[in-house]
């Protein structure tokens, strides 16, 4: 079965994070510099990533996600739901929130030390984690009006057949296989879960 695919891309960067969901359960993440086409594959998640709750930095180093994990060992206060900032293309957490539901979590950079994260109006967004100085992460509740910073906008685009990247050269996705004018940039369907623990850069800011 051809792996479902989203991608992320940073709006001040050639990078982009590319979400690759399949077999059931299973997640990886990869960085994908559309620059030259170069992919560097990171984490593998047992698990759900909401595809449409992530963000990258402008800057393409650091990446913002909503989770779920309903089975296995969970840790650091979560129960079975929560956002997170990690290392792009990396999933270890450098910072979590956990959540109560799936209602809320997704997260949107405004730049490279703003983060905004969605929240119900009935809970309150905390993490024991320490955040470097000057990084801010601000809470936009359901329902009430707030004035908060605007979010960029990616110029890129991906309809989950073909896109076009940030410097506006197109690709498209082929059984499993991420191309450019007819050259393979990596074959993402011939992947299997092979998860490993990151690399000690990941564990830092």
């Amino acid at each position: 079965m051809t792996p479902r695919l989203h991608i992320e891309f940073s709006s001040g960067s050639s990078t982009a994070a590319i979400v690759r969901r399949g077999p059931s359960k299973w997640v990886r993440l990869l960085a994908w510099n559309t620059a030259d086409d170069t992919i560097t594959p990171g984490s593998w998640f047992h698990g759900r990533i909401y595809e449409d709750r992530c963000s990258v930095s402008p800057d393409g180093t650091l990446f913002a996600y909503f989770a779920t994990k309903y089975e296995g060992p969970k840790s650091r206060g979560v129960d079975y739901a929560w956002t997170a900032i990690s290392k792009l293309p990396w999933l270890t957490a450098l910072a979590l929130w956990p959540q109560d539901d799936t209602y809320g979590g997704r997260a949107k950079f405004v730049d490279n030390q703003t983060l905004i994260i969605d929240i119900p109006n009935s809970e309150r967004l905390t993490t024991n984690d320490k955040l470097p100085k000057g990084f801010s992460v601000l809470p936009r509740r359901y329902g009430k009006r707030q004035h908060l910073p605007p979010t960029p906008q990616s110029t890129a685009s991906f309809d989950g057949s073909q896109g076009f990247d940030q410097n506006g050269r197109s690709f498209q996705y082929e059984a499993g296989r991420l191309v450019r004018k007819g050259r393979l940039i990596v074959d993402l369907g011939a992947m299997l879960p092979d998860p490993e623990r990151s690399p000690d850069v990941a564990y830092t800011w």
